[in-house]
């Protein structure tokens, strides 16, 4: 019976370890407002009604082609992203350590880090989106040449 109850609170602690969220989440303030344009390391965009893209101005990911570029897509029926008029007290990470972090996990950025891009607003509201990698895609190359004898 002993070694039943110690093994059920094995597995019992052993499922916890894992189930718990093993991301670190981390902060990045955009602040698009405030900043001139020829001073801004950051576009956002508005995809369409459901997807925001936040495009840094930085080829600072391998293979160094593409700008770094984080998505933020609400699903249908899901909640809006929240508008509040306080900044958020987060301890906000800085550009170049948001793209060290981009270089150094690359593909495996979503798997380590949870980012949240805190966006300054018109009329000093903020809005915090929860973002995903999108790494880059090499082209499709799906044509063939023919040489002529």
């Amino acid at each position: 019976m002993k070694k039943i109850f110690l093994l059920s609170l094995f597995l019992v602690s052993f499922n916890r370890g894992f189930s718990q969220d093993t991301n670190k989440k981390i902060y990045f303030l955009a602040d698009t407002i405030n900043t001139s344009k020829e001073n801004q390391l950051l576009r956002i965009e508005s995809i369409n009604a459901f997807e925001d893209l936040f495009l840094f101005y930085c080829r600072c990911a391998p293979p160094y082609k593409n700008y770094v570029t984080f998505s933020c897509i609400t699903k249908k029926g899901e909640k809006k992203r929240e508008i509040v008029s306080l900044k958020p007290n987060f301890k906000f990470i800085s550009f170049k350590e948001l793209m060290d972090i981009a270089n150094q996990y690359n593909r495996y950025f979503d798997e380590t880090y949870d980012l949240y891009i805190v966006e300054v607003l018109p009329g000093k509201r903020y809005q915090t989106s929860k973002v995903k990698y999108v790494p880059y895609s090499p082209p499709i190359i799906d044509s063939k040449s023919i040489k002529n004898k």
